[in-house]
Formats: structure tokens, C-alpha cells, sequence
């Protein structure tokens, strides 16, 4: 796969944050994001399917939501698919540039980037493997305190989630501090020794499902930024329930080995579901370095089935 070029591309990347800046908490302003989306994939030769859900608990339509999935078939069906997804709603009244624009941002660029590899092979993927992109609603918390409603809804569709291999959930990707003391840690988190800076990428997988945290391992040798590994035991996520905030949960409620990638969030970023989550807070370099990190790490599950074969 070292031949493909799979190189992000800053300008996309930054055009893709500034378009979907604005907030995405009502019906209204999402479907403004979806439509950009939708029409992005487009571009790019790829459908959008819609998922429509309602409300786990109320059963009520105006209270579900909407997640857009896309998809790159590989060349082998017996080889699974991955899934490469990210919420794209934001906290009421923040435009969220980082939460989770960066994220958006990232899930499309992997998308020009696949959907051009397909293309220069006479349309068929060079990846054994399938890759499913996924959009998802109403991950942040709801008027009834509820969130994580649309990667609820996901998985609880048995042919979503039939065949796939493993899950890599982005959730703010984009942000970086440099004072030593401004990065700060979930209590009770098992590790020692962390940096007290901010400019790492963070990847939280189970330690039972090694193969997404090794792929972001193997792009951090030739890629910078850093890469934090977390490979966290079971045990460890009744008591520290921070590591269940994002859209990776479902998947570890269902079995499916997922990693969480981010910048940490709160635990580092000031702008957090807040008005000041804006493009001009985003380390585009540090951004532009993780979106690498997800590509490649992309690339490397993508390909193992064909290595191992």
C-alpha cells in the first residue's frame, strides 16, 4: 500500500471545519450540515444512505434522529469492514469547530482519499476490507438527558453491524496546548507518568482488542504527532465512566472492538461546548497530523487482511 498516496490535504481539511462551524444542535442547522455532507460524498462518487431512528425510550419520531452512512465496498467480501464514524451534532449554541467539526473534517478527507484510491483501480478498492463511513446524530446530551442516541441506533441494527471487524470513533481531533499543566486527566485513569502537555493524540481501545490501537501505534513511527496509546482492561470502565462519553460505547456494548480518538476534550480544550469553539482555536498542524494518523491507521487495517493472506 506504500505506492497508494494517501496524503491528507490541509485545505481540505480546513475548508470542511469552516463549513460545518455553525450549530448543529437543532433539526433545522443539522440538516444544513447533512445536506453539506451528503453533498461532499457525492463529490467524492460515494452515496449517502440515511438512517432514520426514534427515540430508544419514547419510541417518538421528533425526538430520534438521523445518521448518514456511506460506503467503499473492498475487493473481498469475506474480509469484514471497518467502520470509520464521528457525531455531527454539537452541544446547544456552540458552533463546534472541534467538537466535533475536526472530526467531520477527518471522516471526509478519508473519504476523497479511499474514494481516489477506488477510482485509480478502474473503480474497485485496492483493500481487501470494506470501509463504512458513518455520521452520527445526537451523540451529544439531549433535553432529557440523554446522548450517544445515533451509535445507539447503529448497532442496534444487526446488518450495520454484521461482519465488522472493528470500529475507529473520532470525537474532537483537532486541538493542542503547549503550557505544561494545561493537559488534565479522567480521575482514577490507570496510567502513570502522562504528559502534562497537550499535543498528543489520544487512542482508547480495550486491551482485549489490540489491532486499532497497533494501527495508530504504526502510523505515530512515521508520522507526527504523538500518539498516547490507552489500551484500557474492562475492569477499569466502571470506575472510570469518562471512558464511555463518546460513540465508541455502543460498539464495546456490543462486542465490536472499537478505539476513541481525540484530543481529549475537556480534559485539555477551554472551548469545550462553549460559543468559543471556533475555527481560529484549531492547531491546524496538530490537526493536520492527526487526520494523517486516521488515514493511515485506516490503510494498515484496510490492508492486514491482505497481508495476512
Amino acid at each position: 500500500m506504500d505506492s497508494l498516496d494517501l496524503k491528507v490535504d490541509d485545505a481540505q481539511l480546513w475548508q470542511h471545519v469552516v463549513a460545518v462551524s455553525q450549530p448543529r444542535f437543532g433539526e433545522r442547522q443539522k440538516a444544513a450540515v447533512r445536506d453539506y455532507i451528503a453533498q461532499t460524498l457525492a463529490g467524492y462518487g460515494l452515496g449517502t444512505d440515511q438512517q432514520r431512528y426514534v427515540h430508544p425510550e419514547t419510541n417518538q419520531p421528533e425526538t430520534g434522529g438521523l445518521n448518514l452512512v456511506a460506503e467503499i465496498p473492498g475487493r473481498d467480501a469475506a474480509a469484514g469492514t471497518y467502520v470509520l464514524g464521528a457525531h455531527y451534532d454539537t452541544h446547544k449554541g456552540s458552533p463546534g469547530a472541534d467538537d466535533n467539526g475536526s472530526a467531520i473534517a477527518a471522516v471526509l478527507e478519508a473519504a476523497r482519499l479511499f474514494s481516489e484510491a477506488a477510482n485509480q483501480n478502474d473503480g474497485r478498492s485496492p483493500f481487501d476490507a470494506t470501509l463504512k463511513l458513518v455520521f452520527f446524530d445526537q451523540e451529544e446530551r439531549q433535553p432529557d438527558g440523554s446522548g450517544l442516541l445515533g451509535s445507539l441506533a447503529f448497532t442496534n441494527v444487526a446488518s450495520n453491524v454484521v461482519g465488522v471487524n472493528g470500529a475507529i470513533i473520532l470525537d474532537m481531533i483537532g486541538y493542542a496546548c503547549r503550557t505544561p499543566g494545561c493537559q488534565q486527566y479522567p480521575e482514577r485513569l490507570p496510567l502513570r507518568n502522562v504528559p502534562e502537555t497537550g499535543d498528543f493524540l489520544a487512542v482508547l481501545g480495550l486491551a482485549e482488542d489490540p489491532e486499532l490501537i497497533g494501527a495508530f501505534v504504526g502510523s505515530a513511527q512515521k508520522n507526527w504527532p504523538l500518539v498516547m496509546s490507552l489500551p484500557i482492561p474492562k475492569t477499569a470502565l466502571a470506575v472510570v465512566p469518562d471512558l464511555l462519553r463518546s460513540d465508541h460505547a455502543p460498539f464495546w456494548e456490543k462486542d465490536i472492538p472499537a478505539v476513541f480518538v481525540t484530543d481529549t476534550a475537556n480534559f485539555r480544550n477551554p472551548h469545550y461546548h462553549t460559543a468559543g469553539d471556533t475555527p481560529e482555536t484549531i492547531d491546524r498542524s496538530f490537526f493536520r497530523g492527526c487526520a494523517q494518523h486516521v488515514v493511515s491507521a485506516t490503510a494498515a487495517l484496510l490492508s492486514q487482511s491482505m497481508s495476512d493472506s
